[in-house]
């Protein structure tokens, strides 16, 4: 039995629990199993390339820093919200300039609306992604410190959306755009009030039409982001990755997290916020018998309980990681992750690969270049250190330096790698990237990938 099945044989013998009357023992019951059964769990799971990958979609897709698809996408909404809201603006300035004295609808109209349109047209959020979200969500608009406004804030904290363990960062960008795009969107309703009753020429019919395209092509670009955020088996697979993680975090006494990034005090700082959602204080009442049978509701007490419904999400993502344990790591996906993360990835199976900054390092059949192969595995073992010929396979010191050159020629120029490699006078050559640049992935001898460590 694994990990996995005691985890879950775990949850069933505490299920009945939860519907029933759910107390302060049980709910210590509940969160031993959590330290001692699901943490586990996720600790086993956390060395997974393919389970780090689904927990860090959010943060290695969507932020600022993100170059894929799903980041062109958040731009090119960003992009839209900030076109409608000067497009609003601009036709107040022009219902304006062509509206008769005393004209209420578009006084009332530019009173009501010009404030809102300017804001938003000026940008005022950092950024809709926020990768601080990913432990402790903020429930704000991630709006610049220059720019704040509390009424907006206000109406954004407001919204009361439920928020359980999984994967803030999606779902706190999804609310940021659902509600820019809402406030644009009544506003953009109303401007059907300023449509002249004169001839289509006017600035102000077009002004309003261009509106209508920009919120045309607004919607169109959330609707392309939504899908590619919620595709519904890659969501459940990383909302239920990403709910126990945070779980493994808040209750793990030592979380193995590295491979999260950053600094640690991320996690164990939001350990204490994690745990509060698990387990809240509130009233409680329970059901009990009078001594005439009939069921009766007990004074209400407080306590510190367990959230059932917090507890059994947790459940089904222990269910959702079935296929964790069953699939092993996709190659291919292991190699792209690396090479997203990664400056120089060297792949050592058949055939082998060379990857520099995002691109194949070069057109060479790899296999058929044992010698140079050889010669850039050994220097990307050790980045920053100088190898000489005593490292490499059959070489002497007279073929170590045409040996550098035909991997010289290899590469060639266009890649850029063939410029890390340093000369070091009577030491050899040095590989110039940062360590935590270089990923190594070898085969196990059973069709798997794993990832080797880079010596500084």
């Amino acid at each position: 039995m694994n990990q996995l099945q005691i985890a879950l044989q775990g949850f069933e013998s505490l299920a009945p629990g939860l519907n029933l009357n759910l107390n302060a023992e049980l709910s210590d019951c509940i969160e031993q199993w959590l330290t001692t059964e699901v943490c586990p769990v996720v600790e086993q799971l956390g060395e997974s390339k393919r389970f780090q990958s689904t927990v860090l979609w959010s943060v290695n897709r969507l932020s600022p820093s993100a170059k894929t698809d799903e980041r062109r996408l958040v731009v090119d909404v960003e992009r839209k919200l900030v076109h409608l809201a000067a497009g609003i603006a601009t036709l107040i300035d022009v219902a304006e300039n062509e509206a008769s004295i005393g004209d209420k609808t578009v006084s009332e109209f530019a009173d009501l609306h010009r404030e809102t349109a300017a804001y938003i047209a000026n940008k005022p959020w950092f950024d809709l992604v926020c990768t601080q979200d990913f432990f402790h969500p903020t429930h704000d608009l991630h709006l610049d410190t220059l720019k704040l406004n509390f009424e907006h804030t206000k109406a954004f904290r407001q919204r009361n959306v439920q928020l359980p363990l999984g994967d803030y960062v999606t779902r706190l960008l999804l609310n940021r755009v659902d509600y820019w795009v809402s406030v644009l969107t009544r506003i953009a309703d109303s401007a059907s009030s300023l449509i002249p009753a004169g001839p289509e020429t006017s600035e102000r019919f077009k002004a309003v039409s261009r509106i209508e395209s920009c919120r045309l092509k607004l919607n169109q670009a959330v609707e392309k982001l939504i899908s590619a955020c919620q595709e519904p088996a890659i969501q459940r697979q990383r909302e239920a990755a990403t709910a126990l993680t945070l779980v493994y975090s808040a209750y793990s006494a030592n979380p193995q997290l590295q491979w999260l990034g950053g600094n640690d005090s991320l996690w164990r700082v939001g350990g204490g916020i994690i745990r509060s959602w698990v387990r809240r204080r509130g009233t409680v009442q329970n059901q009990v018998r009078d001594p005439s049978g009939v069921i009766v509701l007990t004074p209400p007490v407080q306590a510190s309980l367990c959230d059932p419904s917090v507890i059994r999400h947790i459940a089904y993502s222990l269910h959702e990681m079935q296929q964790f344990f069953a699939v092993p790591d996709d190659p291919r996906e292991i190699i792209r992750e690396a090479v997203y993360r990664a400056k120089l990835v060297m792949v050592d199976r058949e055939p082998r690969e060379v990857w520099f900054n995002g691109q194949p390092a070069c057109d060479a059949i790899w296999d058929n270049q044992p010698a140079s192969w050889d010669l850039l595995w050994k220097l990307a073992i050790k980045p920053g250190h100088a190898v000489d010929h005593e490292a490499l396979s059959k070489c002497t010191v007279k073929t170590f330096r045409s040996r550098r050159n035909r991997l010289g020629e290899l590469l060639g120029e266009k890649s850029g790698l063939n410029g890390t490699i340093e000369t070091q006078p009577k030491l050899g050559y040095k590989l110039q990237v940062d360590p935590s640049n270089v990923i190594l992935l070898k085969d196990d001898g059973f069709g798997n990938l794993k990832e080797l460590n880079s010596r500084a």
